[in-house]
């Protein structure tokens, strides 16, 4: 029976294929979107790992209540006097205080502000650009002094800026002209999508953020016999109220939790219109088989009177199913890299540049979009398989023969296919006029009741449609 679903399979090419389309689409919005947002991931945790890669410890400011929830509250400042404080203990071999701005804009030529999409206008202080907690390297000029700023390459490629030449910023204040000191790039070759970053000496930054005699934080390097949690622990004694201590890799992971959000937000987003590519598709299946097994009522009924089973019929019909879901699973499956490939170039497009490090296909990657494709394929064929397996053996000598009538009847269908209209309606009603307070949810709800809308409308009876239709003829 193996043999026979396959050859029926090589006979039917045309509809085969148009069959899997439906599955590819789904498979690849699937693997397209694990992709994309597995390499932003990976994008981002280097380059917080970057910025922190020479720091064992870093002190920052701790609010009074959670700044978990994404507000873009940023946590409080302290006074630069624990500085000193810090370099005084026995643990610590370097200790270096800074100040940043996620409002830093520099003005062009033209004289608005420099952005890009949605990215941020990052600004910060350069202490020491020889320290070993600075992740940048300089490629022309020279570190900003008093007055100066320096900028990251592709702001200056972008904009035609040269070192020397005066440029406009603005933090807190009105716009401050300043001598280009210096162009420069992360260490490790990363670049943070398209964020503007302009860095100052402290003073200098401590000026234009309205931040004098305050910092942000405080990078810690310990002595070579000293863990980072050996460190952490002299230093949390002396700090104030308002401040805290972690380790760098726990800094870094803190850094990354805010892009963690939203990058889990768009993962969901995109996953959401898969999973209805991908039951809109199983309608197709079930709709395409549907017609294939009736146009092959007396070929069944044939096999029916050399002795094939019920479970064979069905058998047959499922294999069909199972090639065709794994062929165009695998063909979704890596469609979905140049889906991945495509999104960034169109987030380019838009001025919407994302940080990407090159495609990130993680095994996880592969076993969802192979196993939803496939299960879809197969679980869209049950139905019309089941038909099949209704088809008497003496069909094989009549004329016209054709497959049993549907299981429900029409009294049954349609109050069944109205409960769930009327549910799923009201389920997408409910998820677009309220606010749970998670987005996430939002979405999850609203995609649930089109998924019943779905089913809803699709048990609507033939014979229920043909009398609307005429209905609608007469009037």
């Amino acid at each position: 029976m193996g043999r026979f679903a396959v050859k029926g399979l090589l006979s039917r090419k045309l509809r085969t294929a148009l069959t899997a389309i439906a599955i590819v689409l789904g498979v690849a919005m699937i693997s397209g979107t694990y992709v994309l947002t597995d390499s932003i991931d990976q994008a981002f945790d280097r380059v917080f790992t970057a910025i922190r890669e020479g720091s064992s410890a870093v002190i920052t400011g701790k609010s009074a209540f959670d700044l978990s929830d994404g507000s873009g509250v940023t946590e409080p400042t302290f006074d630069e006097g624990l500085l000193e404080e810090v370099n005084a203990l026995p643990a610590v071999a370097e200790a270096e205080g800074s100040v940043d701005s996620d409002a830093t804009q520099i003005i062009g030529d033209d004289g608005k502000a420099i952005v890009s999409g949605g990215a941020p206008n990052i600004g910060f202080s350069i202490a020491d650009g020889d320290s070993q907690f600075n992740p940048l390297t300089l490629l022309e000029g020279a570190w900003p002094g008093t007055d100066e700023i320096a900028i990251d390459k592709e702001t200056a490629a972008d904009n035609d800026f040269e070192v020397g030449e005066t440029i406009g910023v603005q933090a807190e204040g009105p716009v401050v002209r300043m001598r280009l000191a210096g162009i420069f790039q992360f260490s490790s070759g990363l670049t943070i999508g398209g964020a503007t970053l302009a860095g100052f000496d402290l003073p200098t930054a401590q000026r234009l953020f309205g931040k004098v005699g305050k910092l942000d934080e405080i990078a810690l390097a310990s002595k070579p016999d000293v863990s980072p949690a050996e460190l952490v622990s002299q230093v949390e004694p002396i700090l104030p109220p308002n401040t805290q201590v972690k380790t760098g890799e726990e800094q870094a992971r803190a850094d990354a939790a805010e892009t963690d959000e939203f990058i889990s937000f768009l993962q969901t987003f995109l996953l959401a219109f898969a999973g209805i590519a991908l039951f809109v598709g199983s309608f197709v299946i079930a709709n395409s088989l549907s017609i294939t097994i009736a146009q092959r009522t007396r070929e069944f009924a044939t096999l029916r009177t050399i002795g094939a089973t019920n479970r064979q019929i069905l058998g047959s019909v499922l294999v069909e199913a199972l090639v065709v879901g794994t062929v165009a699973s695998v063909v979704g499956l890596f469609l979905g890299l140049l889906l991945a490939k495509g999104l960034f170039n169109l987030f380019d497009a838009v001025g919407f540049t994302l940080p990407n490090t090159g495609l990130v296909f993680e095994p996880r990657t592969i076993y969802v979009a192979l196993a939803a494709g496939i299960l879809v394929t197969v679980l869209a064929s049950v139905y019309p398989g089941l038909r099949a397996t209704g088809v008497p053996p003496i069909a094989a000598v009549r004329e016209g023969a054709s497959l049993p009538e549907e299981p429900l009847d029409a009294i049954r269908g349609n109050l069944l296919a109205v409960v769930l209209t009327v549910v799923g309606v009201a389920i997408g009603v409910f998820a677009i006029s309220t606010t749970p307070g998670n987005t996430f949810v939002s979405i999850l709800v609203a995609v649930f009741g089109l998924v019943v809308l779905l089913f809803g409308c699709a048990l609507f009876p033939s014979r229920t449609l043909g009398a609307l239709v005429s209905c609608g003829l007469e009037a």
